[in-house]
């Protein structure tokens, strides 16, 4: 464990939280939204695909681009998400569907939220020494 560590600054550990927040918000969007029509497969691919790349680059000892791909994987999912989810929002909105914006509806904007922030920290943190 210390070795995985040696000669890293605090943006490691950043980026390493960063893709537990990613894996938890996939985890957390797929299950609230996986028996809806407002899922966004492809959402759930990009996510897949952020935390698998970065996971090859800091095997490849290539971790400065890792956060930068982890920021694109996050707000490219958030955003089809949104795209997603426009329809369910404006029909709530306009009181077509009276039922209101369930807590899991929050929850799920949450974690994307937390995640993209962590994101965005990391890309300014120091990854390695020296």
């Amino acid at each position: 464990m210390k070795t995985l560590f040696e000669g890293k600054e605090t943006g490691y550990k950043q980026l390493l939280l960063t893709m537990l927040l990613s894996f938890i918000t996939l985890v957390v969007y797929v299950t609230i939204y996986k028996s809806t029509k407002y899922i966004s497969w492809e959402a759930v691919r990009i996510l897949v695909f952020g935390l698998v790349l970065t996971a090859v680059l800091i095997y490849l000892k290539l971790e400065r681009f890792a956060p930068t791909i982890m920021l694109l994987a996050d707000f490219s999912a958030l955003l089809f998400h949104i795209y997603y989810i426009y329809f369910f929002i404006s029909s709530v909105v306009t009181g077509i569907q009276f039922s209101g914006f369930p807590i899991s509806f929050f929850v799920n904007f949450v974690f994307f939220g937390i995640t993209l922030l962590s994101s965005i920290i990391c890309v300014f943190m120091p990854i390695e020494k020296g």
